[in-house]
């Protein structure tokens, strides 16, 4: 038999290398379309306007490395300025050295935590190379954050709006005050299901960042987002403060009800040891019965509560009887009002949005600045509403011609021109490393051994 002595490479070493053959590749292809951009837009600008003045290399971090390529650039006759031509038509600034598709993933990173510097680590994982510093791509986030969002699209008249506030306390560093309370609404317009999964229907985060009322500045926030009047209701489900209770003089038709999640964490403190009295709070809170709920906390001798407790007992005892008719299902009140609420759920499903930021937001023991846990908060708002985490605007100042095409066809006028491993030779097998372990192991491959 004959003697096997080639040293056969692992799927390790083969997967990384072909990732850094394909780093390889991308950058020569990006290079080209690039290039080949460029070109076009000289043959097609306005002579008239935009005067040709020096071709200039720049490099950009891409998700495959590093990409260097030449753009042309232009005196632009009409304003005086030095244009390139190839940024404004991509939607690019030069001096940018991070691709926009690469800072969108730094920042989505960051955004699912635990740190900044996690997510910098993990883009060298990635990468192979450090991208980018912890502090860099907390810059990149806020500076994001920041940026104003384009219009949105056409509203719709809407008839009921559900709306889940909550109150986030985060820690602050270097001020003033040791934390601040960052006030929440999650707002959606119902509930549908997708593939078997109940979701929330044209799901929008509000998060209060001025300095005036809460209400007032979520009132603005409808009038931008929704197409609301007199006859829109709001149902509105908080914990209770002082400041979520305000909610039903602010507008004609609101409905507020305590939010049944918190009022069973409390309960179940006070309670949770006596399982026949919990058993009966339980069955009340699930069927929206508060005369029978406020009974049986009635009836729970205070002996029974913990020493320590009893005090905090009485007061809580008390906000409930306050609260007795917002515990009641607020589906008897629109349907009171002649509102169809088939399809209309319990409310409290946002519970897990205000989870997530918080895990963000306080798990680890962080501090933050004002600015940067706003700016982390809108971030995790737009990612679980599934709109861009970055925005950049188009420069409409200039005259450019419109480039009627799709990444297909670049791609496929790159492929005839190209040489390398984008017509189909891998250049491994072309030189001396193709006698190494791994150029033998392809050459197997290709062979069908």
């Amino acid at each position: 038999m004959q003697q096997i002595t080639m040293k056969f490479p692992t799927i390790k070493d083969l997967e990384s290398t072909l990732f850094r053959r394909l780093q390889e590749l991308f950058a020569e292809g990006m290079r080209r379309i690039l290039e080949a951009l460029d070109d076009w837009m000289m043959e097609h600008r306005d002579f008239a306007r935009f005067r040709l003045k020096d071709q200039r290399e720049i490099s950009i971090e891409t998700l495959f490395g590093t990409v260097r390529f030449k753009r042309r650039l232009y005196l632009d006759r009409k304003t005086g300025k030095h244009v390139f031509l190839l940024d404004q038509i991509l939607q690019y600034k030069g001096r940018d050295k991070l691709s926009p598709y690469l800072e969108e993933l730094a920042i989505q990173f960051a955004s699912q935590g635990p740190s900044y510097r996690d997510s910098a680590q993990r883009l060298k994982a990635l990468l192979g190379y450090p991208v980018l510093s912890h502090e860099a791509i907390r810059n990149k986030l806020i500076e994001q954050a920041e940026r104003p969002e384009p219009a949105h699209h056409e509203q719709c008249p809407v008839r009921v709006l559900f709306v889940e506030v909550d109150g986030l306390f985060t820690k602050l560093q270097r001020h003033r005050r040791r934390g601040m309370e960052n006030r929440i609404a999650v707002v959606h317009e119902g509930w549908e299901n997708k593939g078997g999964r109940i979701r929330l229907k044209g799901k929008r985060h509000y998060l209060h960042t001025g300095e005036g009322d809460f209400w007032e500045g979520f009132g603005d926030f409808l009038v931008q987002h929704y197409d609301v009047d007199e006859q829109t209701w709001l149902v509105v489900n908080g914990d209770g403060a002082a400041w979520i209770e305000e909610c039903t003089s602010y507008f004609h038709h609101c409905v507020f009800t305590l939010d049944r999640f918190h009022v069973a964490r409390e309960l179940k403190r006070y309670v949770g040891r006596l399982p026949k009295t919990w058993e009966k709070v339980r069955k009340a809170l699930a069927t929206f019965d508060p005369d029978t709920l406020l009974e049986t906390l009635a009836a729970v001798p205070e002996t029974k509560i913990a020493e320590e407790w009893r005090e905090e007992w009485r007061k809580y005892r008390a906000f409930l009887e306050r609260h007795r008719e917002h515990l009641r299902d607020y589906r008897e009140t629109l349907r009171n009002a002649g509102i169809d609420t088939s399809g209309m759920r319990p409310m409290g499903s946002a519970e897990a949005q205000i989870r997530i930021m918080a895990k963000r937001t306080k798990g680890g023991g962080y501090s933050w600045s004002v600015r940067g846990v706003q700016a982390m908060l809108k971030t995790i708002m737009r990612s679980k509403e599934g709109r861009p985490l970055t925005y950049r605007k188009r420069d409409k100042s200039q005259n450019l011609p419109s480039v009627k095409s799709t990444i297909r066809q670049w791609l496929q006028e790159v492929k005839r021109e190209s040489k390398g491993y984008i017509d189909g030779t891998i250049r491994l097998l072309m030189g001396p490393m193709q006698s190494s372990p791994t150029g033998q192991a392809i050459k197997g491959l290709l062979r069908g051994n």
